[in-house]
């Protein structure tokens, strides 16, 4: 059996992304499903999802290589295009502190670290756009709160599990990926031009014509 390992964050991510994927209950109420000898699991939507399956599945199944993968908001001032497909590098946990005189302060920048820099690094795939990202619990669902996001990382996109499922591959020694298909602009919720379809056919090519580099 395959050494690597897929987490998506939900189970309409990964039915869109993977034809015919047949999801089982695994151990610990995780679903899972076998595609082409890889295993691919369901993570639960957040940054308490993530890094709790993530740290579960590891650990019984000690994987050479994990990727997550899945949909993304992108930050506007990062011109990236609603299908667009990226390669994570640098992935922040942005959202952890507080904002003072409109400017968001860390954990990290106040003493308290979740990790260095408040950022999990992954290795990253050259044929995709290399991007930073933020990991967020509060959603950017304004202009406001996205501008704030993004001054402070320049990430160019925004997601919830990423920098969670970073931190446990780097704790286990693990080689991580993560790959994101923008789905929608971060920003005022009535402007997110949401196409999950173009994302979804994104991933789903791109598995499909990269299955011999997974196995």
């Amino acid at each position: 059996m395959s050494k690597t390992i897929i987490f998506v964050p939900t189970l309409q991510e990964a039915k869109k992304i993977f034809d015919n994927a047949r999801f089982s209950m695994w151990e610990y109420n995780i679903l899972r499903a076998m595609i082409n000898n890889m295993q691919v699991f369901i993570t639960g939507v957040g940054k308490s999802n993530a890094a709790i399956t993530a740290a579960l599945v590891a650990s019984e199944l000690e994987p050479a290589e994990i990727y997550l993968t899945g949909f993304c908001g992108s930050y506007r001032q990062s011109a990236l295009n609603v299908g667009d497909m990226v390669s994570v590098e640098s992935d922040y946990f942005v959202d952890e502190g507080f904002i003072e005189n409109g400017e968001l302060i860390n954990t990290s920048e106040i003493g308290f670290p979740i990790c260095d820099n408040n950022k999990t690094v992954f290795s990253t795939i050259d044929s995709l756009k290399i991007v930073n990202a933020n990991t967020v619990s509060m959603l950017s669902y304004n202009n406001e709160l996205a501008t704030t996001y993004y001054n402070k990382t320049k990430a160019s996109v925004e997601t919830m599990e990423g920098a969670s499922i970073g931190l446990v591959a780097k704790k286990m020694g693990i080689s991580s990926f993560h790959i994101r298909a923008v789905s929608n602009f971060c920003g005022n919720r009535n402007r997110q031009g949401w196409d999950v379809k173009s994302a979804a056919t994104a991933l789903k090519i791109f598995f499909q014509n990269n299955i011999s580099f997974f196995n």
